[in-house]
Formats: C-alpha cells, sequence, structure tokens
C-alpha cells in the first residue's frame, strides 16, 4: 500500500504532465515529432492549422510520411544530412505544400532524440510561418534587379555618347552634335520618369505626393508622350474633351506609363482616345491584346506585380500602381476593361470648369 507521500508525488507528475500537454496544444507554434523514414509521431493543432487540416488527427490520416509535404524533395535530404551530422538543425527555410495546394514557407528548427545505441529515435522540432518574410525577400531582390536594369539602359547611352563626344567634340558637325543631345536629353527624360515612379511608389503617405491642380490641355499632354513612341499610335478626339483639371506632369506620367505598357506588351495595335462623360473628361489607352481575367485585372494594380504572361524583365512592376495612386491624388480614377476588341486602361479626370 502506497504512503501518503507516494501518492501525492504521482498525483503531483500526473499534474504536470497533463499541463504541458495542455500547453503543447494551446502553443501558436507549429510542434511536431517525427521518424527518420518520415512518420510523423506526434503534432500539435498549429501543426494542422499550418498545413491546412482541421486536427492534428485529420493530418495524421492523410500524410504518409512528411517527405510529402515538401514542395522540393532534396530539400527533406538536405534536412536530413544536417539531422545526421550534428543532431540539429537551426532556422532551415524550407516551402511545404498544404492541403488546399497553396503552398507555404515555414523556418523549422529541430533536434534529435537518441536510443541507447546512439541511433536517432525521432526528431522533434518546431516550425515557423515566415512566408511573408520570403515573399519580401523575393520582391527586394526582384525589384533591385529590375530597377538596375531598368536605370542602366539610359544611363549607359547617356555615358556612351558623353564618351564619344568628350574624345572627338570637333568631329562632329553641327547637326549631329545637335542629334546626339537630344538623345542624351531623351535618355536622361527616361530615366528621371524611373526615378519618378520609384519616389511616388515609396511614399509611405501618399498625399505627400506633390500635385499641383490646374486646367490643362490633356490632348496636349498625349500628344508629348505619344513624341517619345516610335511605334504608330492613333489619337482620337472627342467632342468638348480636352480641358481638365489635375496636373498635367502627373498626368503625363500615368499616360507615359500606360502606352509604355500598351507598346511593350499590348496588341500590334495601339491608339489613345478622349471622351467627355457629364463633368469628366476619360483617356484611354487601348491595344488590341487578349483580355485580362478578372483577378488579373485587379493584381496589376499592386506594387510590383505583373501580368502573368509579361515575363520583361524590364518592368518592376510599379507603372500601373503608380499611374492609379496619382489619378486618385488628382480626384479622379484608374480602371481596366475590354470592350469592342480592345484592352482599355481607363484614366478619368474632373472636367476644367
Amino acid at each position: 500500500m502506497e504512503n501518503s507521500g507516494e501518492s501525492a508525488d504521482k498525483r503531483d507528475v500526473t499534474t504536470l504532465i497533463g499541463g504541458i500537454e495542455e500547453l503543447f496544444a494551446r502553443l501558436p507554434v507549429a510542434l511536431y515529432r517525427s521518424a527518420p523514414d518520415g512518420a510523423l509521431l506526434a503534432g500539435n493543432p498549429a501543426l494542422a492549422r499550418l498545413l491546412g487540416y482541421e486536427t492534428i488527427e485529420e493530418m495524421e490520416e492523410t500524410v504518409g510520411s512528411v517527405a510529402s509535404v515538401y514542395v522540393d524533395p532534396s530539400k527533406r535530404e538536405d534536412w536530413l544530412e544536417r539531422i545526421a551530422e550534428s543532431g540539429e538543425v537551426h532556422d532551415f527555410d524550407v516551402e511545404f505544400r498544404r492541403r488546399d495546394g497553396d503552398t507555404v514557407w515555414v523556418q523549422d528548427t529541430a533536434r534529435a532524440v537518441y536510443d541507447s545505441n546512439g541511433r536517432i529515435r525521432y526528431c522533434e522540432g518546431a516550425l515557423i510561418d515566415v512566408t511573408e518574410k520570403v515573399k519580401a525577400k523575393k520582391a527586394r531582390d526582384e525589384f533591385v534587379a529590375t530597377v538596375s536594369h531598368e536605370l542602366r539602359n539610359p544611363i549607359s547611352v547617356l555615358l556612351g555618347l558623353a564618351q564619344e563626344l568628350a574624345a572627338d567634340y570637333d568631329g562632329f558637325s553641327e547637326s549631329e552634335r545637335k542629334e546626339i543631345a537630344e538623345v542624351m536629353a531623351s535618355q536622361a527624360d527616361d530615366a528621371s520618369w524611373i526615378i519618378e515612379d520609384l519616389l511616388v511608389a515609396y511614399r509611405e503617405d501618399v498625399s505627400r505626393v506633390s500635385v499641383a491642380t490646374e486646367s490643362f490641355d490633356v490632348v496636349r499632354e498625349i500628344e508629348r508622350v505619344l513624341e517619345g513612341e516610335d511605334a504608330g499610335i492613333s489619337l482620337e478626339v472627342g467632342d468638348d474633351a480636352r480641358m481638365a483639371s489635375g496636373d498635367p506632369r502627373r498626368t503625363r506620367q500615368i499616360l507615359r506609363n500606360l502606352v509604355s505598357n500598351a507598346v511593350r506588351y499590348g496588341g500590334d495595335e495601339v491608339k489613345v482616345a478622349t471622351r467627355r462623360r457629364s463633368d469628366r473628361i476619360e483617356i484611354l489607352v487601348c491595344d488590341s491584346g487578349d483580355p485580362l481575367d478578372p483577378h488579373e485585372a485587379q493584381r496589376i494594380f499592386e506594387s510590383y506585380e505583373r501580368g502573368s504572361g509579361l515575363l520583361d524583365a524590364r518592368s518592376v512592376g510599379l507603372g500601373l500602381s503608380v499611374a492609379r495612386k496619382l489619378a486618385t491624388l488628382m480626384g479622379g480614377s484608374l480602371v481596366y476593361q475590354h470592350e469592342h476588341g480592345f484592352s482599355s486602361f481607363i484614366v478619368t479626370l474632373p472636367a476644367a470648369s
């Protein structure tokens, strides 16, 4: 017969174990225990939620091996090699596939538990969702690469022409020097617009972006933008659809982005048109390209996003986001629609009173 002291000790141990199990279940961090062969031995509710399951029991029934959730199976082999070498893995970033097919990036920290013969019995660890961190890093890396590419083109032309002039200034005729100067000015203008897009995109408080409102001729600003395009782009001016209220320079910035996108990625035919809608002036930049699906049509207005078919590395994906911000600041809007065989980006501004 046990004495009262022994009974109390056992109750204390039982209470302690129960408390640990409750803590294991309540923790928001995904915890697991798995065998070297990939069998899932234990997990907490946070693990199930992380991978898209209602309960850990449901996950255990569905997932035959933890290796099956790895998007890249070679990462599982890397993980096993690290565990075998040192008995621990720290801050191991890996992409898992959830039950619904979506993926999640996790940071895995784990340790091996050995048997009396020194063999690994199982591994236990914790997973932290780092999807947003990984996406941000990828976006930053792509951003740096693409901005560098976009700026390198005009700067390289400027540098090359300046070096030619410096090396043999008198060897060029007056007309040749004028032509070189015009090309340099055009390239410098391209670089300045790229930088201006970046400044607008990075304003946390978009209301601080400078906008000077005045009455101006939208057709004149469209013509200035089209002067810099080699492609044959038609311009259709609607009745009483010239004078708007807004910032002419910011309007050119919007149109430059829209026209550039249409020429790069749109169909063979590109046109610009203006039309009057009550107290609003609409500027339509249209191309004969295929229509975007509704989800895509919304996503492309987000920073650093491009259409899924746009593989041109020259685009950093800021143009449409910046254009919509500027249109909104001027009391207008920017939307996409497809009608009459044309994809159209429509800038709406208040008509001048």
